[in-house]
């Protein structure tokens, strides 16, 4: 992107940091910060904004991408060291620590590592080595970029000193601050278009903005067509599954695009999906499925445990984007997804009871919401609503609470939403009346 948005908390942190290296009567609080997030997030945008400030104080700087040096990560440490000492240093240097702590004596050093998902697990060894064996000094600080977080366990030393930032999506004031730096302005609706298909994730803004720079007009039949295939080729293909092999480019798509669709999953939602909708990708045996997650995420890193839902989703805001694709392009297939999964979490939620009630009754709240439009919808959700009414006043006051903070949810209902609003209303009159 253009403009760097939205970044205001690690880069004050950065700006704290920088200042404690300049100024000899500061501690270094945060000597190593991750910034971890999907692909096209903004990672390397950040890193790219330390580097201009080492550039401007001057301050030396290692910048290694480690997807580009996977083998040699020391080697090109040693390499970049080089660059700022003497000839008869640099013919002495044993191994990267030893490099660096021949630079540290010199100034205050910034390490830069991007990309630091992509080591081998020998490489991230010698990665958190170096790391131990440098940390002590008050010099030195490190800003790495990873897609999944990496805490470096293996030396509580360098663990303690961690300080991580889960890099998300722009909100819709920092989409708008963006779009009012771009040289030709953009009508509203084009706008409003841009933000709605992107949620803010920046790659996608970025291809969708420079489209529409370039005469794209997603209004039209033409422009909208045009634009689903940018997003597919430029941003799922080339960024979110760049590391898939070809063969099994289309598997994964389609299985991810399937996973896409509910918020939350389990093992067996997972199987049911897939043998409903692709039994091409059926797999032998229910044991087959549980090793499925972790074969994706391998590959992606963008499907994930998540601990607030408790299930698998496919991260924000890729999920978006294979939604806006499955919609846009089979909308009768993403209608029957979300039937079915309505159906599915309201069975479910007659099964068990408590906290899992209420979770599967909310999933079945969204699913119901986005089926296809029609007059039973309403009637639909008062039923589910109903299921959860059988639980006692802690169980109503947790469902209560997260439905009232589920923004997705309550955008989905769209003029749905004063019958949810009725009924929470109601059940916090039954817990106050239980309380007294």
């Amino acid at each position: 992107m253009k403009l760097f948005v939205n970044r205001e908390p690690e880069l004050k942190l950065i700006d704290e940091s920088f200042n404690a290296l300049l100024d000899k009567k500061l501690l270094l609080r945060t000597p190593i910060i991750e910034v971890q997030g999907v692909g096209g997030i903004g990672k390397t945008s950040l890193l790219k904004k330390v580097e201009q400030r080492c550039q401007d104080e001057p301050l030396p700087y290692i910048w290694v991408d480690v997807s580009q040096h996977s083998s040699s990560v020391e080697a090109e440490i040693i390499s970049q060291v080089k660059r700022y000492t003497q000839a008869s240093d640099s013919e002495k240097f044993s191994d990267a620590t030893h490099a660096m702590k021949i630079l540290l004596k010199q100034s205050p050093v910034v390490m830069l590592l991007d990309a630091v998902d992509t080591a081998t697990t020998t490489q991230l060894s010698v990665i958190e080595h170096l790391l131990k064996d440098l940390i002590d000094d008050e010099k030195l600080f490190v800003v790495f970029a990873s897609k999944k977080a990496i805490t470096f366990q293996q030396y509580r030393s360098v663990a303690r000193k961690l300080t991580i930032f889960s890099l998300k999506a722009l909100d819709r004031k920092h989409c708008e601050s963006y779009l009012d730096t771009l040289d030709t302005p953009i009508e509203p609706e084009v706008r409003n278009f841009i933000f709605e298909w992107t949620r803010g994730y920046p790659l996608a803004m970025h291809v969708l903005t420079q489209a529409v720079q370039n005469g794209l007009d997603p209004r039209t039949p033409e422009g909208l067509q045009k634009a689903l295939a940018l997003i597919k080729e430029q941003v799922i293909h080339k960024a979110i599954l760049t590391t898939v092999n070809p063969v099994d480019l289309t598997r994964y798509f389609s299985t991810l695009q399937l996973f896409s669709v509910p918020r939350r999953f389990n093992l067996v939602i997972m199987q049911d999906l897939i043998e409903r909708f692709t039994p091409e990708l059926k797999l032998e045996s229910s044991i087959a499925y549980w090793g499925l997650p972790k074969e994706i995420n391998e590959a992606t890193d963008i499907l994930n445990w998540n601990m607030t839902r408790a299930g698998f989703s496919v991260d924000e805001p890729i999920r978006t984007l294979f939604l806006l694709l499955l919609k846009a392009e089979h909308s009768e297939r993403y209608f029957a997804i979300h039937e079915f999964l309505a159906q599915t979490n309201q069975r479910l939620a007659r099964e068990v009871s408590g906290f899992d009630r209420a979770r599967y009754i909310r999933e079945c709240l969204y699913h119901t919401a986005s089926m296809k439009d029609s007059s039973s919808i309403e009637q639909q959700l008062l039923d589910a609503l109903q299921i959860v009414e059988q639980e006692p006043p802690e169980t109503l006051l947790l469902f209560s609470n997260e439905c009232s903070q589920d923004g997705e949810l309550k955008e989905a209902l769209g003029n749905h939403l004063t019958v949810l609003q009725a009924k929470l209303i109601q059940y916090q009159a039954n817990i106050n009346i239980a309380e007294d």
